[in-house]
């Protein structure tokens, strides 16, 4: 037993060294015949606990657990699962709309490179009022000429001239077969363009059966009055033979019969037109769309 010489404490713990209330270094105490007189203690008070080497460990009050209870985790789980779920669905939703769109611009694109050369009823323009004599009727597209079998024929398109761009628009040859008629290839010459031409040419020699034309610029009625379209033009063939083709002065697409003739190429010539109601200072000439019935 050790005791504490400043206080009277006593230890049982032979192993301390100092006093656990003052500090004061034990002293060893030896038993006496007599028990211990009744010692009167002062106020308890919270020690301050020493190390072996004289530093002091602080005690902490017990400031309790800061984890959540089970129960509030619980309730978090359906908050967090339903954010995940909702976000999921959004971007499925997004993923959803995106594909729509280019499935639906794809789609377009390839009808306008596969329809027949069909009229298409669904089509129609508001007749504007043309010169007399001139008659503006509902239109339809020309697309991409093809076989019975359907195998698909490369064309080449050239002319003898070509209209200078305005702005945006063009009047390139290549126009005459782009499946739009709100494009044309329009001659670059002065007055009516009389003479002048556009060529196609084919991979491959074919049995040409018709020609598909929309004789003047169909971008609209009242630009298809305004400008000139074709009245008749001489088609030549690679076999040295040719036809002599005539239109109606309408806004509307027209067929031309040529028989059967075997060739690699095709050279339409302006020979004759319907003048329109706004000539101006170039007098111009149009064809929007041009395509080809041909078997094997």
């Amino acid at each position: 037993m050790k005791r504490c010489p400043k206080c009277n404490r006593k230890y049982e713990d032979n192993t301390l060294r100092f006093c656990l209330e003052d500090g004061s270094t034990l002293s060893a105490v030896t038993r006496d015949a007599e028990p211990p007189t009744t010692e009167i203690l002062p106020p308890r008070v919270q020690p301050t606990l020493k190390s072996s080497a004289g530093s002091t460990i602080p005690s902490y009050p017990n400031v309790g657990d800061f984890r959540a209870a089970p129960s509030e985790a619980r309730q978090s789980n359906p908050i967090l699962t339903a954010g995940v779920v909702a976000i999921a669905l959004l971007l499925l939703a997004l993923v959803g709309i995106a594909a729509y769109f280019v499935l639906r611009q794809s789609g377009g694109n390839e009808s306008a490179k596969t329809s027949t050369n069909e009229p298409n009823t669904n089509r129609k323009s508001t007749p504007a009022s043309p010169e007399p004599g001139r008659s503006a009727s509902p239109s339809t597209e020309i697309a991409s000429s093809e076989s019975q079998t359907g195998t698909p024929l490369k064309i080449t398109p050239s002319a003898s001239s070509v209209r200078l761009a305005v702005q945006a628009n063009t009047y390139y040859a290549a126009n005459a077969m782009d499946g739009k008629r709100s494009t044309a290839w329009i001659e670059g010459v002065d007055g009516p363009g009389l003479g002048e031409w556009i060529r196609f040419d084919f991979d491959r020699e074919i049995n040409l059966h018709r020609i598909l034309i929309q004789p003047g610029y169909f971008k609209s009625p009242s630009i298809w009055a305004e400008n000139n379209c074709i009245a008749t033009l001489t088609a030549y063939f690679s076999d040295g033979s040719s036809r002599d083709l005539t239109f109606d002065d309408r806004m509307d697409s027209q067929k031309a019969e040529v028989g059967s003739v075997k060739t690699r190429w095709v050279k339409l010539v302006i020979k004759s037109v319907y003048h329109g109601t706004n000539p101006g200072s170039t007098d111009d000439t149009a064809i929007s769309e041009v395509a080809f019935e041909w078997g094997p």
